[in-house]
């Protein structure tokens, strides 16, 4: 075997490095088992001007290896160009199915040759035609195509918008069975996720309607306008709600952001009541509603690069903002607060992630960052469904201590005659007078004004407190004690009879004349008088007023008698009968 010489060799090397670089600018793709296959690093691509021929990007030189940095191009006017060849060494055609991975994208032209062609043959994909158009029934752009056997299939493929947007050359070849799979897995994903705003948006309306708050409305608005993105975003809009809609869906997109944008700052506001708790954020929030507004206007006027940086901007300012004011808020003391900021962090770290991957192409993960984005946006609208129930419960707690309160004698502690009303009104509604009958017994302290007078207002505020601790010691939880006014007090009770409900009233008045209040070295002795009434007359429950004065006029009978007395009311009180304790 000869041996080569130094020229020779230099030679040889030269040959292999020109062969390997001409190799490296005609990427290749095997279809022999073909499944899923991202075209990261299997094909090359080049920027152009949108009137750049393919006749003259096949000659120029500008090609290089798309790699996953590539992948996300930013906000651009121009054109991209990828090419690579499609190889199928096995003896039989094999189809495949190229798909792109935005909803949004405006052309694809695609430029195909077989090994025995001579000329390219030209398909043209667009979002800018009706739905029924496109050539596979799929929320994105996607176009099917065949290799035949020992054959190889040449392909050019430019990506561009009419106007300005941002750009993302991630592109996917699926074998048939392998796409139709996919879009089985899609439709699990996005089935569940539409299905819980859905959940989440009924409840919100149900609650919204029961309770009639404004803040559970506006949430629903939020959910409404995070699905509305999300159908524009995935396709699934044009594909399935507005498939002739040519405009809703292109021009639709930055209109969505601004008013998910303008919910998303007014539940804030309501959610969080910024006007008083944080008069800074507040105004923030306004100044943001405010662009959002007038992003929309631009929108509507016909302008699109100005609206999609305004988009953009605002979406970017609440990513920050939100978060802040939430975390204020929680630190500020309101405990529910920190559901809302862990539900706008989450979210809002995805959103400033896909705003970098989208607008500034800083990001070179490819669709990634806004799936990432979908994800954090269920997350926040379970995590703000969270923290909003939080809320509704707490303010259903403030309410109920606010009632408490006004029902609610603040010397004794006992009912105040708000109360006595109020239930008793409810015991009628609920029908329990057709059951076990409920008497009313007022009590009146006897000479109360002497004590007052003799040992001052203080050991008399004594007093009371002593009477109303006498009266829950007698009372059970289905009575009504209450403070009526004064020395005045009175009792709602369910007994068997009126002979039951009098022994009540007498055990009471026994033990407060034999027990003394002590007061500061005082021993104040004391007694009262008890009038006793059934609430019921003929079947028919009284009235408050009616009730009240039959109790009244029992107790003036037992004033009359001589006080500490028990009196029960009857229709004639010419004999009522009395019991009195000398």
């Amino acid at each position: 075997m000869a041996t080569l010489g130094p020229r020779a060799l230099l030679l040889w090397l030269v040959l292999l490095l020109v062969s390997t670089a001409t190799h490296a600018r005609e990427p290749v793709i095997e279809l022999e088992g073909l499944t899923q296959q991202s075209l990261v690093e299997q094909v090359e691509f080049r920027p152009a001007a949108p009137d750049v021929p393919l006749e003259e990007v096949r000659t120029d030189k500008g090609f290089r290896p798309l790699h996953r940095a590539d992948i996300n191009q930013g906000i651009s006017g121009q054109a991209y160009w990828l090419r690579t060849r499609l190889v199928n060494t096995h003896n039989k055609p094999v189809s495949w199915i190229l798909v792109h991975k935005t909803s949004y994208l405006d052309h694809i032209e695609l430029y195909t040759r077989d090994a025995t062609a001579s000329k390219f043959e030209r398909a043209h994909l667009s979002d800018r035609v009706p739905f029924h158009e496109r050539p596979i029934d799929y929320r994105t752009l996607a176009f099917p195509g065949q290799t035949g056997g020992d054959s190889y299939t040449d392909i050019y493929l430019k990506v561009y918008y009419d106007k300005p947007d941002s750009v993302s050359l991630q592109f996917t070849l699926y074998s048939p069975e392998a796409f139709t799979q996919a879009v089985q897995y899609e439709n699990l994903w996005f089935g569940a996720y539409y299905g819980a705003l859905a959940v989440m948006l009924f409840l919100a309306l149900i609650i919204g309607t029961l309770l009639r708050r404004p803040s559970v409305f506006i949430y629903a608005a939020l959910l409404l306008a995070t699905g509305w993105k999300w159908t524009l975003l995935n396709g699934f809009g044009y594909q399935y709600l507005w498939p002739d809609s040519i405009y809703g869906h292109n021009e639709g997109f930055h209109i969505a952001f601004l008013l998910f944008a303008l919910c998303a700052t007014q539940f804030s506001k309501s959610f969080l009541n910024t006007r008083v708790h944080f008069p800074l954020g507040h105004r923030l929030l306004q100044v943001i509603q405010f662009v959002a507004l007038a992003g929309i206007a631009v929108r509507l006027m016909g302008a699109y690069e100005p609206a999609l940086h305004i988009a953009f901007i605002t979406l970017a300012v609440i990513a920050f903002l939100l978060p802040v004011i939430g975390a204020h808020a929680w630190y500020s003391g309101l405990r529910y607060a920190r559901w809302y900021f862990l539900a706008w962090l989450l979210y809002c770290v995805s959103l400033l992630l896909t705003l970098a991957s989208a607008y500034l192409s800083i990001v070179p993960n490819g669709m990634y960052a806004l799936i990432l984005l979908q994800v954090g946006s269920l997350l926040e609208a379970v995590f703000l469904t969270v923290a909003l129930t939080e809320r509704l419960l707490n303010l259903e707690t403030e309410r109920r201590k606010a009632l408490a309160l006004a029902n609610q004698d603040p010397l004794t502690g006992l009912g105040n005659r708000r109360l006595l009303q109020s239930e008793y009104e409810g015991f009628i509604e609920s029908g329990s007078a057709h059951r076990k009958p409920m008497y009313l017994i007022m009590i009146d302290l006897d000479y109360f004004k002497q004590i007052n007078d003799q040992y001052g207002h203080d050991a008399g505020d004594q007093v009371l407190r002593e009477v109303a601790r006498l009266l829950r010691a007698h009372c059970r939880d289905t009575d009504v004690c209450i403070r009526y006014g004064g020395e005045e007090f009175a009792l709602l009770v369910r007994t068997d009879g009126v002979q039951s409900a009098r022994a009540i009233a007498e055990r009471i008045r026994e033990e407060f004349a034999r027990t003394p209040t002590l007061y500061e070295g005082h021993s104040i002795a004391h007694t009262l008088s008890c009038g006793v009434t059934p609430v019921q007359r003929h079947g028919q429950a009284l009235s408050v007023n009616e009730m009240m004065k039959h109790a009244d006029q029992a107790l003036y009978e037992g004033k009359a008698a001589g006080r500490n007395c028990t009196v029960i009311y009857r229709d004639s009180l010419s004999n009522p009968s009395l019991q009195t304790i000398q």
